[in-house]
Order: structure tokens, then C-alpha cells, then sequence
């Protein structure tokens, strides 16, 4: 019989350490990944980190979190995404990649780790931006519809970014023509899901859907593109992605949408999600404050600047928009979430990136994210005042 002890030790404390957090307005997946130092081989010991119960769980956490991810991206805000949001996207992702790529180059770490590492830093979280411009009253605002445009093409940006890490990682170097391959690949499946779905539809949604409730066929679905993307050569997770654009898309009815997308926040935020994020914990390696601190400081400080940079030589320079607005919005793509987590953690496992670099990852998106939610608040007060 499956000893589910250290699940439910797993579950009370990182449930423990959600709450605190939530209580200080910090995004709860941190307060998940201090609940796994807590009780993991950094502090008590007292969950068992080979436990195969507790790494099946945690692989249905990225399953499931990379399925909502595409759900939470609406594909009528991405197909409807203007010049703006694109050149905007552009600018703050391009800043950032180039800046942790150079600064790993210059720190002596190979091509792959450095790609890595660029690709890692150039994410940010949409549903953390969101939050931010909610909490604010600013949601329906200039400033949030370019930010929430921009940060759902710079995870697609990011994602293309993490395919071409993953070819990288295994060709060892950059071959002009299987790169063209692969990104054709990638660009073709995002086309082909997010314009197609768009089409079929009307007609999807009156024959599928007919008395059913659509729930398990998104699971489908889901399993279906994760293994249609390991076939062309992409990883799971964009399969889970799409999926999640492509149910978007695909379910007119807004009450089942609103079930299905329930039900997979649920799992993915409730449970699978959780342990996922906690047994991050497991692999940190605090050394690195010590081993490699002038690389995190370099790194922090090249994540911030570099997204705030980006987006500002679009916005402030190209747009010419206020200068307060170009701060806005650069501040609400710098934090990091749960896609940034994911793929540092399929880096870890792979042997792209060690454990230093994991945590040199893991420490700038929890910096970065806390720093945008204290800088945010003065600059949408003095925008909205402004205004």
C-alpha cells in the first residue's frame, strides 16, 4: 500500500504557508516553495525526497499548470493583440534574454546554460500582472490591456525561447538549418492550434459538446497536443499550453468554459500545483549565496532593469508614451510565476542548468516578483493621479 505520509505532511505545511503569505498580499506559490524548504532536506528533513508518490504528483503539476496557463490566455487577445502589445512583448523580452545570456557568458558558464538562463529571465506572469492592475482598479485601463497583451505573447515568446534551449541542450550547438526546422515546428503549432481553433469552433462546440459537460474531454485534449508536441520534437508542456488556448477558444459557452476552467485552477492551485512548486524546495541550493553571489546579484539586478529597459525603449521611445505609463507597464511584466518555476525546473532535470543555476532562478523570480508588487503601488498612484 502507497504511504501517503509524507503527502499529507507536504500538504499541511505548504497550505500553512500559503495562508501567511496571502495574508501579506505575496503570491502564494512562494509561500508553497518556502513550505517545501521547511519541511525538506534544507531545514526538518522530514519529508522523503525520492518519494515516487510525491514526483507524480509533482509531474501532473506542470501538466496542469501549463493547461491553465493556456486556458487564462485568452486567443481573442492574442489573435487581437495590437502592433503595440507585439513590439511591446518584443522589446521586454529581447532585453532581458540578452542580458542573462552575456552576463552567464561573461561569468564563464557554456552557450546552453547561458541560453538557459536568458530564456529564464525573459518571462513573465500573466496572472500576477493581472492581480496587480485588479487590485489597483486599472484593469480596464491603456496601461493593462498592453501590459496583459504583451505578457501573453512573451510566454509564447518565452516558450519558442525554451524550445530552441531544449534543441540546444541536445545538438550541443547552434546548427542553422534544424533550428529553422525546429522553429517552424513551434511557430506552425501555435498557428495552427490558435488560428484553427478559432475556425472549427462554431462546429466543435455544437457536435462535441452536445450533453456533455466538456471537463473531461479538455483532459483529452490536453494529453492529446502534450503528446502530438513530444512527436514533432517540442516538449509536453507547450502541448498543455495550446490546449488550454485551443479549449479557450473552442467552448462558446461561457458557463462551461467557466466549469472547466474552475476545476482545472482547482487541481492546479490546490493540489498538484502546491506539491509541484514545495518539492522545488528539495533541489534549492542555499550555497549559492555563498558560491556564486556576485552572478545572483548580476542576474537580479539584469532581470529587473532589463524588463523595465525593454519595455521602455518600446513604449518611451518608439510609442512615445508618458513616462509614468512606460514605468507601469515595465513594472508589470517583472515579476515571474509558475511558468518561469516550470521550466527552470525541466531545466534542472534535464542537466541543462545545476542546482546553483536552479536556484540562482528560483531566488531572482521570488526578488523580482516581490519587488514589482512594492514598486507597483507608488507608480499607479502617481499614474492614476496623473490621468
Amino acid at each position: 500500500m502507497v504511504d501517503f505520509t509524507d503527502l499529507l505532511v507536504l500538504m499541511v505545511v505548504i497550505w500553512t504557508a500559503g495562508k501567511i503569505f496571502r495574508a501579506f498580499n505575496l503570491p502564494v506559490i512562494f509561500g508553497e516553495l518556502v513550505g517545501g524548504i521547511i519541511v525538506g532536506p534544507a531545514l526538518l528533513n522530514l519529508v522523503a525526497i525520492d518519494s515516487e508518490l510525491i514526483k507524480v504528483v509533482a509531474e501532473f503539476g506542470i501538466f496542469f499548470l501549463m493547461l491553465h496557463s493556456g486556458l487564462e490566455s485568452d486567443p481573442d487577445e492574442l489573435l487581437g493583440a495590437g502592433k503595440k502589445s507585439i513590439m511591446i512583448a518584443i522589446g521586454g523580452a529581447l532585453v532581458p534574454f540578452l542580458g542573462g545570456y552575456y552576463t552567464s557568458i561573461l561569468f564563464g558558464y557554456p552557450v546552453t546554460t547561458a541560453f538557459f538562463v536568458g530564456m529564464g529571465i525573459s518571462i513573465s506572469a500573466i496572472a500576477i500582472s493581472a492581480r496587480l492592475f485588479k487590485d489597483h482598479k486599472m484593469l480596464n485601463s491603456k496601461v493593462a490591456h498592453l501590459s496583459l497583451g504583451a505578457a501573453i505573447i512573451d510566454d509564447i515568446i518565452a516558450l519558442i525561447l525554451f524550445s530552441l534551449a531544449l534543441n540546444l541542450a541536445e545538438t550541443g550547438s547552434f546548427e542553422l538549418i534544424p533550428l529553422a526546422i525546429l522553429l517552424a515546428k513551434v511557430i506552425a503549432f501555435f498557428v495552427i492550434v490558435i488560428w484553427g481553433g478559432s475556425k472549427i469552433s462554431p462546429y466543435a462546440d455544437r457536435i462535441i459538446h452536445f450533453k456533455n459537460k466538456g471537463f473531461t474531454l479538455t483532459l483529452i485534449i490536453a494529453l492529446l497536443m502534450g503528446l502530438i508536441a513530444e512527436a514533432i520534437g517540442l516538449h509536453m508542456i507547450i502541448g498543455a499550453f495550446l490546449a488550454g488556448l485551443f479549449i479557450r477558444e473552442e467552448v462558446l459557452d461561457n458557463k462551461v468554459f467557466e466549469k472547466i476552467e474552475d476545476r482545472i485552477y482547482g487541481m492546479s492551485y490546490s493540489f498538484f500545483g502546491p506539491i509541484f512548486f514545495a518539492s522545488l524546495a528539495f533541489h534549492l541550493d542555499f550555497s549559492a549565496f555563498k558560491t556564486v553571489p556576485l552572478f545572483m546579484l548580476t542576474i537580479l539586478i539584469v532581470a529587473i532593469l532589463g524588463k523595465i529597459l525593454g519595455s521602455w525603449i518600446v513604449t518611451g521611445g518608439i510609442l512615445k508614451m508618458k513616462r509614468m505609463e512606460s514605468l507601469t507597464i515595465g513594472l508589470a511584466l517583472n515579476n515571474r510565476g509558475a511558468v518561469e518555476l516550470i521550466v527552470a525546473s525541466i531545466g534542472l532535470e534535464l542537466g541543462i542548468i545545476d542546482e546553483k543555476i536552479f536556484s540562482v532562478l528560483v531566488i531572482m523570480a521570488f526578488v523580482t516578483t516581490v519587488f514589482t508588487i512594492v514598486a507597483f503601488q507608488p507608480v499607479a498612484k502617481r499614474l492614476k493621479a496623473s490621468s
